[in-house]
């Protein structure tokens, strides 16, 4: 993209999402060694919304836990959402580093990573790595999200979120084949996604 230095991309590698194989042939072709990180979306809202096929995350946990290579969920649409604990409690799959956005902060806009205590002591003032910024801990943003929390634990509104989205995947699903148009629909929670393909949807190619 414009502005994504050409070093950086170099650097970077994008596979299809859902494809273990695949996966393990990149790590093995370039070398564990040579590989910092493997950052995806768990439940992947960016593709509209793509699920994760059944033991592929717990596939990619395990390669990253046997090569050393840092698993990094991006539970920015997922985070709080899906479950108190986002997708990483839904699925019972622990990476070793996640990062949030506005939903940590009941809208306002912040943004938090979080994980392993050996990888976040390397961060100032414990370790050597500086990180900061002019609104980092803001007060206001700080005192939203953990309103937000608080009530999340209180009401736990996750169940009734389940509820109301198989209802609209039921009346998606009827009101599509009703008019005989193809129509795949997936749901993780509150999280909705619709393409118009005879399905199932498993990556965005």
């Amino acid at each position: 993209s414009p502005g994504v230095p050409d070093d950086i991309a170099r650097r970077t590698v994008s596979i299809e999402y859902n494809d273990l194989d695949v996966l393990r042939q990149t790590v093995d072709g370039i070398g564990a060694d040579q590989i910092a990180a493997i950052i995806l979306e768990p439940v992947a809202g960016n593709m509209g919304l793509v699920l994760p096929n059944e033991g592929f995350l717990q596939g990619v946990r395990e390669l990253c836990s046997e090569t050393g290579i840092i698993l990094i969920f991006d539970e920015v649409m997922t985070g709080f959402r899906v479950a108190l604990g986002g997708a990483q409690e839904r699925f019972g799959i622990t990476p070793d580093l996640s990062t949030y956005s506005k939903v940590i902060g009941g809208g306002l806009p912040v943004g938090a990573f979080g994980g392993r205590a050996d990888i976040m002591s390397q961060l100032a003032p414990s370790g050597p790595v500086y990180q900061a910024g002019t609104l980092s801990g803001n007060p206001l943003a700080m005192t939203a999200g953990l309103a937000t929390v608080r009530h999340l634990q209180e009401s736990n509104p996750y169940r009734k979120l389940e509820v109301l989205g198989a209802r609209w995947v039921a009346g998606m699903t009827a009101a599509t084949a009703d008019a005989g148009v193809a129509a795949a629909i997936t749901h993780c929670g509150s999280m909705l996604g619709m393409y118009f393909y005879p399905g199932p949807v498993t990556h965005y190619t």
